[in-house]
């Protein structure tokens, strides 16, 4: 006899509606207001306490890219443009290419100015050093030679800090054959708009039995890169988080589960960031207007975060991301050898919606699928051909397992609340470094 109650055949209607019906649900559109309108109404038949919280949100939209080598050759090359990072205007911008292999800051000298720059990695940390020799443009190559090229979104706040420049990006074929062919001089054009939108956290309340004040998240992203299917990431992910809903509603649980569809993740956690400021900024506020008294909040009863991210892909590996105490690592691992379901088990920092809870002071486990299809992410092969029920039973059972020994049935809370000194600098390096965001 079964002693769980998840079914993955469930879970995958979610992920199918989620990815096939619904689509790409980009920050901001009508096909993620779409998908949280469909979130919501699921809590709601479960007689969950349902709420949208909506935050405001800078977002673009591509009006139109092109790439075209000019010298020695003409051609035109696929690309896709990264939104918020820079236009070029509708004649776009001519230079001369250059290639670096390298952006190490001792490599870069005043030879990038006025290029047209093609590189393997601009990321945030390359987007300062650039900026600085204010390039015409940026070229990004795949780093793969099985993927198209990636859709991704850029960030006001990089543009604003350092300055704009104009990205698109490549597949490694197209990238390997200006290389192989010496294409000397390009022409560049990425046209987008910009406009301050709403998104929305998606939130179903269980309430607890015995201890409803201990509260627990289960959370997972709903939003997509422009144009991406999104279903590995991150439909299996919310699809699991609609599944376990299910699931407590029926079994029960001494404590309150809260069970969120987090907004606007792959913008840079821009959802969760706003949960959990908003949590912090009323402990604060409470603790000023009452400093006399021990004042119990909202943040304070919340107890752990459970973040599941990247989920569906028959091929690959398990793993989970711990940011708490060690005896939580602890747990995780117990369970995966005592069910027989391996998962590589690490300490630090997972770029998701469980860091902004952690730099609260919220432990968290963040559960994923690595490997495999995953090579797809942010592209437009990310769709539902890679998944399957089965690998979602597999994920959702052993998440299942582990809320039941541990939230819903334990007498007293297990895990004391505490991040480590050395990860909570580590989310302080996470933000600062990586997002180039003010943390929560």
């Amino acid at each position: 006899m079964r002693d769980t109650l998840f079914s993955g055949e469930r879970a995958f209607k979610h992920l199918e509606k989620l990815a096939v019906e619904i689509g790409p649900r980009p920050s901001g559109s009508r096909e993620e207001r779409r998908a949280a309108e469909y979130i919501a109404s699921e809590f709601e038949d479960l007689g969950l306490k349902t709420t949208l919280q909506e935050f405001e949100v800078t977002t673009g939209r591509v009006v139109s890219k092109r790439l075209e080598v000019l010298e020695p050759y003409s051609e035109e090359v696929a690309c896709e443009a990264i939104p918020l990072m820079g236009s070029t205007g509708p004649e776009g911008v001519a230079g001369d290419l250059l290639y670096l292999e390298t952006t190490d800051e001792e490599y870069l000298t005043p030879e990038v100015s006025g290029k047209v720059i093609l590189t393997g990695r601009f990321n945030r940390r390359e987007i300062r050093l650039l900026a600085k020799l204010k390039p015409l443009a940026v070229i990004t190559i795949e780093a793969s030679p099985r993927t198209l090229p990636k859709h991704l979104w850029g960030m006001p706040e990089l543009r604003e800090k350092y300055g704009a420049i104009p990205a698109l990006r490549v597949s490694y074929e197209d990238g390997l054959k200006l290389l192989e062919r010496g294409a000397r001089r390009v022409r560049v054009v990425v046209e987008t708009e910009e406009e301050k939108v709403r998104s929305q956290n998606v939130i179903g309340e269980l309430e607890g039995s015995q201890r409803p004040e201990e509260i627990v998240l289960v959370g997972g992203h709903y939003d997509t890169v422009p144009e991406v299917q999104g279903a590995g990431d991150n439909a299996g992910g919310t699809a699991l988080v609609m599944e376990l809903a299910r699931v407590f509603k029926e079994k029960g649980t001494r404590r309150t589960m809260r069970f969120i569809a987090w907004g606007c993740e792959e913008m840079g956690l821009r959802g969760s960031i706003h949960y959990a400021r908003r949590l912090r900024e009323e402990a604060e506020r409470l603790r000023k207007e009452r400093p006399e008294e021990e004042v119990e909040t909202e943040l304070d009863r919340i107890k752990l975060t459970i973040n599941l991210d990247v989920h569906g892909a028959f091929l690959g590996t398990n793993f989970a991301r711990v940011l708490g105490p060690p005896e939580l690592t602890a747990a995780v691992k117990l369970l995966s050898k005592e069910v027989g379901v391996a998962f590589e088990v690490k300490e630090g920092v997972y770029s998701s919606d469980g860091t902004s809870l952690s730099s609260v002071g919220v432990p968290s486990v963040s559960f994923g699928r690595g490997g495999g299809s995953n090579v797809f992410m942010h592209s437009v092969e990310d769709t539902i051909r890679w998944l399957k029920p089965q690998a979602l039973q597999v994920q959702g059972e052993f998440v299942e397992r582990f809320l039941t020994r541990y939230v819903a049935q334990a007498a007293a809370f297990p895990f004391e609340k505490k991040i480590p000194e050395k990860q909570r600098k580590e989310i302080e390096d996470y933000f600062r470094k990586r997002l180039m965001l003010r943390p929560p």
